[in-house]
């Protein structure tokens, strides 16, 4: 005959049991309801995030739909190059720019001009002061220019992030030619310009205020060159027709 505390001890793993199918039963019910958890994935206040969107794709960067607009300053560092008449090949410049209305803009500029070259870049027909020792060498050329223009800057609606620009300038220069050592290299001593510069160039803007671009614009003008023979001393003013383009590969815009 089985007393009391028999028949409890023998009823323990029964409740177990039954317990233990309870929870079996429950346990998806409950996951599923549970605001914050999710199995397999992250559990946080903004609910239940999955392992699935924790390994998808990057949205693709997007380009701006607008760009700034008002001011602007540009750092152009080109090459430019005389077809007729000489023009020193390097030309470092920075730009400012003003908005005037809409796609009209007006500008400013100054560069300096630099290179390093002898008498036969310099469209010479000889040195000229063969007879002293050690010139009719490479020298450095040294000079600046400063110019003022209109440009047009056109608004793609459909790529605002592009933008073609035309351009025009007026503008004037000077450069000094090698003079090493406080001796001349060559009969030459100096140029200035007056010229016209004309074109245009493209603006690629990956981000609101800040572009990258080229620009090529032909040069039309004259220049004035003082020469200064050993005998007589005396300087000797020539003018010629100026001819040239600039190839700017480089153009880095910032918009404020």
């Amino acid at each position: 005959m089985m007393t009391d505390s028999t028949r409890s001890a023998r009823s323990i793993p029964s409740l177990f049991a039954a317990l233990l199918g309870l929870g079996l039963v429950l346990a998806p019910r409950l996951a599923d309801a549970a605001p914050g958890v999710n199995v397999g994935g992250k559990v946080g206040t903004q609910g239940a995030q999955g392992s699935a969107s924790s390994s998808g794709k990057k949205k693709p960067y997007k380009f701006p739909d607008r760009i700034a607009q008002g001011n602007a300053i540009t750092l152009l560092l080109p090459v430019q190059v005389g077809f007729v008449g000489y023009l020193p090949r390097v030309r470092i410049g920075f730009q400012y720019e003003r908005q005037l209305y809409k796609a009209h803009w007006a500008y400013i500029g100054v560069a300096g001009l630099f290179d390093r070259a002898g008498w036969q870049n310099f469209r010479l027909d000889k040195c000229g002061l063969e007879a002293v020792a050690g010139a009719c060498d490479r020298g450095t050329v040294a000079g600046f220019d400063v110019y003022a223009g209109y440009a047009h800057k056109w608004f793609l609606k459909e790529r605002p992030y592009l933008v073609p620009i035309a351009r025009g300038a007026i503008g004037g220069g000077w450069w000094k030619y090698p003079d090493l050592g406080g001796s001349r290299q060559q009969v030459r001593e100096s140029s200035w310009t007056l010229n016209l510069r004309g074109g245009g160039g493209l603006r690629f803007f990956p981000i609101l205020d800040l572009g990258i671009g080229i620009d090529v614009n032909v040069v039309l003008g004259f220049s004035r060159s003082t020469d200064v023979p050993l005998a007589p001393a005396t300087p000797v003013k020539s003018g010629k027709f100026l001819l040239g383009m600039e190839l700017l590969p480089l153009v880095v815009e910032y918009r404020f």
